[in-house]
């Protein structure tokens, strides 16, 4: 089988090599009220959270944090957080599992986007949750455009949702990130269509997309 390189898109400004951009979803940073008082832990589940308390305030620096995964957890290193903890499953209800298994009568800050893929409040049975919405997703409609057939890899079923506004899934091979993604991606391909990586992060759905083979 003859290996055929296609353009491969993520549908976020973030920056791989080798990977084209097509932003169909911009981040618009918050200013909530909110305390530091009586926080034990914060939590995070995406950069966009990290980044956007840093660009608030630098007191959150002083708090352990709770990354949802090796990405997260980066950003908090990067930017001169600590990480306390990261999850062993990048899925936000089982991550609010892992916690509750493991500590009790804590209280956590989480800094989280207006629109949540899981309500992992629902899970917090042993600690006590706080939450401040410090980000917003809204759709975006980029300035250039897929050149197709092409491999995408859509990063959460936000990126799903803008993509659906703005273009058509033809000629296109999916790369969902994680099995919620993959739901909202049923709505327009049969399931067996579309590539999902064993663990979700962005950087093993580029491998995936590096290895895809085309007659």
């Amino acid at each position: 089988m003859k290996k055929l390189k296609l353009p491969i898109y993520i549908l976020t400004q973030e920056k791989y090599e080798g990977i084209l951009n097509y932003p169909v979803i911009k981040i618009e940073f918050l200013s909530p009220s909110f305390s530091f008082e009586g926080i034990d832990y914060l939590l995070f589940t995406s950069k966009n959270g990290v980044r956007a308390i840093n660009n608030l305030t630098d007191e959150w620096k002083k708090y352990p944090a709770f990354a949802i995964g090796k990405a997260t957890a980066d950003e908090i290193k990067k930017l001169g957080g600590k990480v306390e903890y990261i999850a062993k499953n990048a899925y936000g209800d089982e991550f609010a599992k892992e916690i509750n298994s493991k500590y009790q009568n804590k209280t956590f800050l989480f800094f989280r986007a207006k629109k949540l893929v899981s309500n992992i409040k629902d899970f917090f049975k042993n600690n006590i949750l706080k939450e401040v919405i410090i980000y917003e997703t809204k759709c975006n409609k980029p300035e250039n455009y897929i050149k197709k057939p092409a491999i995408v890899i859509f990063s959460s079923p936000s990126t799903v949702e803008c993509f659906s506004k703005i273009d058509d899934f033809e000629n296109i091979l999916p790369i969902a990130i994680g099995k919620k993604t993959k739901n909202a991606l049923i709505n327009f391909y049969k399931e067996n269509q579309i590539l999902m990586p064993e663990k979700p992060s962005i950087k093993e759905c580029i491998k995936i997309a590096k290895d895809v083979k085309f007659r």
